[in-house]
């Protein structure tokens, strides 16, 4: 049977961890009784976080190798990881560059790869262990702005549905959330391209600070180690356009994607 790791005990890396959801969640993780590792490209504010910090690029794939032998050496085995680092592209495709995409690509889903290659074989040689990967809400609401973003974050979705039908059998569970609007700082993780970038950015802060808090989606978390849930959306919007969305007539899909201006 995977997953359904208790949290009390256990012991969890986060990325992402300075902030937003990933230091939301590193909280909750921390108040339930677990071992955090905290990971972030940003060392001071992760260490303002969590006692045992990182500072590990997850966009690297062997910095994230190297990250998984110095947690196993330095605190043990690794019960949970939750892949959470994220950064975002605004603006019409065009308008931003090839170098804008491997970034994107790099960190929204390259790295969540590098986090399964990195502890993946661990857990399922432990035949235990629960992996939660953070998407987002725009992998099934599409965007004219945010095709990098939506891709990537579909991506996520993908992976984490293939990998929860693969690894269950070895005990392990995968598990993926799809945040709505949320109250982060992903804003200035964000590169806003084309005539009307800066217009976009404003709008996007103050949408974000309007949005639900981090710790809607580090509950959410939480609950997916406990019972081992499969898509998760989380917020009202994400929820409605899970349900209505996917299924929904291409045409209609289409008209949503043209519907989403600066």
């Amino acid at each position: 049977m995977s997953g359904r790791v208790k949290l009390d005990g256990a012991l969890a890396v986060v990325t992402g961890a300075g902030s937003g959801i990933g230091a939301a969640t590193a909280r909750r993780f921390t108040n339930a009784g677990a071992r955090v590792v905290g990971v972030d490209v940003d060392g001071d504010a992760v260490a303002e976080v969590c006692e045992s910090a990182y500072v590990c690029d997850v966009a690297d794939a062997d910095a994230m190798d190297d990250l998984a032998a110095r947690v196993a050496a330095d605190h043990g085995d690794v019960d949970v990881l939750v892949n959470n680092a994220g950064v975002g592209i605004y603006g019409p495709f065009l308008e931003s560059s090839r170098e804008d995409w491997e970034w994107l690509r790099g960190v929204n889903l390259d790295g969540v790869a590098h986090g399964c290659f990195a502890f993946g074989p661990g857990m399922l040689e432990r035949g235990r262990g629960q992996v939660v990967n953070v998407a987002s809400g725009a992998a099934y609401t599409l965007n004219r702005n945010l095709a990098a973003y939506c891709a990537t974050k579909a991506a996520v979705v993908s992976l984490s549905q293939c990998l929860r039908a693969d690894w269950r059998e070895h005990g392990v569970g995968v598990s993926v959330v799809c945040p709505g609007v949320i109250d982060t700082p992903i804003s200035r993780n964000t590169r806003y391209r084309g005539p009307q970038a800066e217009v976009a950015a404003k709008k996007g802060r103050r949408g974000l600070a309007m949005g639900h808090s981090p710790d809607l989606v580090a509950k959410a978390i939480a609950d997916c180690v406990r019972r081992d849930r499969d898509v998760v959306p989380v917020g009202l919007e994400s929820t409605i356009a899970y349900k209505l969305l996917r299924g929904a007539p291409q045409p209609i899909q289409n008209l949503v994607a043209r519907a989403q201006m600066p």
